[in-house]
């Protein structure tokens, strides 16, 4: 797995979780039935900003060797900043509420566990917090939570990446990933 690379910055980042949530509406009544189905997932589409051919040579070799969708990479959102701190006292598979020992957190918060980014949705009390995505692995014995920099696990989108070259001789990435499950 490889870290992305950071020498130029992210010149836009669009972040979404995306759930795997059923509805079906009657069309006489317009009663609806929703289903939520355990699939929460994060999504993003990221542009690098505008890059000369020596910085590009670094990008360039990151994506090829990702042969497409085929490795994985940690990204995180990089506007994150917060001092919180906490660890997770247990927790299984599938939990969006946790119960925690912690300090300063609040709703809105990014953090890592178990190498899985989350989002800190609400904080229930001092010791619970709710969280999106759903718990991945369970957690058996105290584990940290990293606020600092958290990260999370993504892969490419689709099989093909490509860069742009315009004629004052800049390079220019987009490109779409989703998280690795």
């Amino acid at each position: 797995m490889a870290n992305f690379p950071t020498t130029v910055g992210i010149q836009s980042m669009t972040m979404r979780l995306r759930s795997a949530t059923a509805m079906s509406e009657s069309p006489f009544t317009f009663d609806q039935q929703v289903y939520q189905h355990p699939g929460v997932r994060w999504e993003a589409e990221v542009a690098l900003p505008p890059m000369t051919r020596a910085q590009a040579k670094e990008y360039e070799a990151f994506f090829a060797g990702l042969r497409g969708m085929g490795q994985t990479f940690l990204l995180g959102n990089p506007l994150h900043n917060t001092t919180a701190t906490g660890t997770i006292n247990s927790a299984s598979a599938g939990d969006t509420l946790i119960a925690i020992s912690s300090s300063g957190i609040v709703a809105g918060d990014y953090f890592e566990v178990n190498g899985e980014l989350h989002i800190v949705t609400d904080v229930a009390s001092s010791s619970a917090i709710t969280i999106m995505p759903p718990l991945r692995t369970a957690i058996s014995t105290v584990t940290t939570m990293d606020f600092a920099y958290p990260l999370g696990t993504w892969r490419l989108a689709t099989n093909e990446i490509g860069w742009s070259i315009n004629e004052a001789s800049l390079y220019g990435f987009t490109f779409a990933c989703v998280e690795a499950i």
